[in-house]
């Protein structure tokens, strides 16, 4: 049986054997790159995927559509992007004859129920918070609000940071709500959610929008407005879902 690097190796360059009408580029490696971890090969979990540049010449493709072709693999679940070490293939990757649950789900299941979950806790946390957070809660939630801003502003933007100032700030704000179970439920959710909201963010324009929702969010909390908190928290989900979701279709441009 070849190595894994034989595997990779013998990939073909993208022709028109693998093309399906309507499909963009990085849709078309990630799909064969897919086909590789899940067929019978020595491709399994934990295997590291050759780098950027490689990748990009054995597919003759720029090394963006690369990227984006990872990014892709990743919102899957197939891939586990690990800063400064590569791309692995993730352990729950499905195999022939793996057991149903350990299977990946389906993006467009995957992202629906991680949306119908986040719109029933997120807009209660937000109306909760509305109601409870005192003023040194609030103070958080504006310097958390803020910490975002500036990380979305800034000439080098580095997503990892804008995830994690992402995240504190909804988990602060599920805290601020003053229920110990909400709090611990929406920091398991995000432990899941951190690799579709990377996705969300590299949407063009969309750490801007993310901005003005965010204080739309943390405006009406601190005004102690729960309906409008309640409101501001189903815009933000919903214009997150939805440039998850033109991403992954190949609708809208992603950024570096």
């Amino acid at each position: 049986m070849p190595s894994a690097l034989e595997e990779w190796s013998a990939l073909e360059p993208t022709d028109a054997e693998w093309a399906v009408p309507g499909e963009s580029l990085p849709e078309q490696i990630a799909r064969r790159i897919e086909a590789l971890i899940r067929a019978d090969t020595p491709i399994g979990p934990g295997t590291r995927l050759p780098s950027e540049r490689d990748l990009s010449q054995i597919f003759r493709v720029s090394r963006l559509s690369v990227r984006e072709a990872v990014h892709r693999l990743e919102a899957l679940d197939l891939v586990v992007v690990r800063r400064g070490a590569g791309t692995f293939v993730a352990r729950n990757a499905a195999r022939p004859g793996a057991e149903p649950d350990d299977a990946p789900l389906p993006k467009s299941i995957n992202i629906e129920e991680l949306f119908e979950v986040r719109r029933l806790l997120e807009p209660a946390a937000a109306e909760w918070a509305a109601l409870r957070a005192d003023r040194r809660a609030v103070l958080q939630l504006e310097r958390l609000a803020q910490r975002f801003e500036s990380a979305a502003a800034g000439p080098e933007r580095g997503f990892e940071q804008l995830v994690s100032s992402d995240i504190e700030l909804h988990v602060e704000i599920a805290r601020s709500a003053e229920n110990v179970l909400l709090s611990r439920l929406l920091e398991r959710l995000y432990d899941l959610n951190r690799p579709q909201l990377e996705y969300s963010l590299r949407r063009d324009g969309r750490a801007e929008m993310t901005t003005v929702e965010h204080r739309r969010i943390v405006d009406a909390i601190t005004a102690k407005d729960p309906a409008a908190a309640r409101e501001a928290m189903l815009t933000h989900l919903a214009a997150a879902e939805a440039s998850i979701r033109a991403i992954v279709s190949g609708t809208a441009n992603s950024i570096d």
